[in-house]
């Protein structure tokens, strides 16, 4: 494929999926496209504001339009329809672009400088520092390295940890005994959430996402085996205190208001999932929304495996997912089913994980939640419930077990004998100040 191409499959990916432009933006810029049209082009799709997560044609020709390009909607479609499809390589194209401009910058480099050695303007003696340093800087461009630093590169955010200011804070989740332990949700951290089935591991998830929501958190809540609207509902429950059902019109929309203030937002996907699919919706979330915690439920819907292939596949994704988290500085709760249980109502342990040693050693904490079973809930319809914490790996928390009380009216956990605080409210942890 030719490089103009090349171009065009870029911006033709862009118009077809713009919640996958954080991968075209990733070392990726508009003086990158040889084409001064397809520059413009790409340039006024990154400034083009998203309509329900599409890009409005009409609109965007407009736009180009005012600064001198005469590209006509229908244009803007054959570009999309004849250069985009599934399965496309984009960091393919993206290289043979790049590539393309490093070369073209190259020439136009090197012929500036015969033409000034030409006319007599300099000798070779004086350009030769010149082209060496201007050769090196414009090919090494193909082969930098954003990860590779000296040590004086992390001075800064050590005298922050030192002081007391770290910029790396946590986010307590309102639960108090729980973040006595843990410390608070950690930037650039990933969590493993487990329990066996039944124990309420989506209903605690979606009762921290709501938690932090209210602070002010941005969230993304991934559930492949429940519906938004389920877990919307059980919002409404946590934020009128009172049973789905027995809600007034009035107070059913009162709550929803509040709930539409909240920077909470779902992956609408039921079923498999491919972890391209969902790196691509958690990147573009972080980039338009902002989140700082991701929930995802649960590992098994995004794997993609064969034969006996289940444990290369989970240790796989586990890397994934955590680089996810340190690269875009969030924390990342992954919810994981335990194995076959050799009898009902267990606690489930690191070692009932199901299919991976990397499920003990790739995360940084591991919480495993139970509640007793056979209880009258319609006689009482609260009960304890234990968090254990089997794995925190930061130095500042500690390993043990929190109790938790379970209101099935308001689907809302508490801590035990707290007397229902409102998600909202919190102590100031000197911990939170980076101790």
């Amino acid at each position: 494929m030719t490089i103009d191409n090349s171009e065009k499959a870029i911006l033709a990916h862009c118009l077809r999926f713009p919640e996958n432009m954080a991968i075209v933006l990733d070392g990726f810029k508009s003086e990158d496209f040889l084409s001064p049209k397809h520059r413009a082009l790409f340039q006024a799709i990154r400034e083009h504001p998203l309509t329900i997560g599409r890009i409005d044609k009409l609109l965007l020709s407009n736009n180009l339009k005012k600064k001198g390009w005469n590209i006509e909607p229908s244009e803007l479609l054959t570009l999309e329809d004849e250069y985009s499809f599934d399965g496309l390589d984009i960091e393919y194209h993206k290289r043979e672009v790049i590539l393309a401009s490093q070369r073209k910058r190259l020439a136009n480099f090197l012929s500036v400088q015969a033409k000034e050695i030409e006319e007599g303007n300099t000798d070779f003696e004086g350009v030769k520092g010149k082209l060496l340093d201007g050769i090196n800087n414009i090919s090494s461009d193909s082969f930098k390295s954003n990860s590779v630093k000296a040590t004086e590169a992390f001075f800064d955010e050590i005298r922050d940890l030192h002081s007391g200011q770290s910029i790396n804070k946590a986010i307590p989740s309102g639960w108090e005994k729980l973040d006595d332990l843990i410390k608070g949700l950690r930037p650039n951290e990933l969590s493993i959430l487990t329990g066996e089935t039944g124990s309420g591991k989506t209903t605690w998830a979606a009762n921290l996402g709501y938690r932090l929501s209210k602070c002010g958190h941005p969230v993304l809540i991934a559930s492949f085996e429940m519906k938004p609207m389920t877990i919307i509902r059980k919002m409404i429950q946590m934020e009128s205190g009172y049973p789905f059902h027995d809600l007034k019109k009035q107070e059913l929309e009162s709550s929803l208001k509040v709930i539409s203030s909240l920077p909470l937002h779902f992956i609408d996907v039921y079923g498999q999932i491919g972890i391209s699919e969902l790196r691509n919706s958690i990147y573009y979330a972080k980039r338009r929304h902002g989140v700082q915690l991701v929930i995802l439920d649960h590992l098994h819907f995004f794997l993609r495996y064969s034969g006996d292939q289940e444990r290369q596949a989970i240790d796989q994704a586990l890397r994934d997912i955590k680089s996810w988290a340190m690269d875009l500085d969030i924390h990342i709760i992954l919810i994981v089913h335990p194995t076959k249980l050799t009898y009902d109502n267990k606690v489930v342990h690191l070692n009932d994980l199901k299919g991976s040693s990397g499920l003990k050693q790739i995360p940084d904490n591991v919480l495993s939640i139970w509640r007793p079973r056979g209880e009258d809930n319609s006689k009482n319809p609260q009960n304890e419930i234990l968090l254990y914490l089997l794995k925190v790996r930061d130095d500042s928390g500690d390993e043990g077990k929190v109790i938790l009380t379970f209101d099935k009216r308001s689907q809302s956990y508490e801590d035990s004998g707290s007397g229902g605080a409102p998600a909202a409210e919190g102590k100031q942890k000197e911990w939170q100040n980076g101790y």
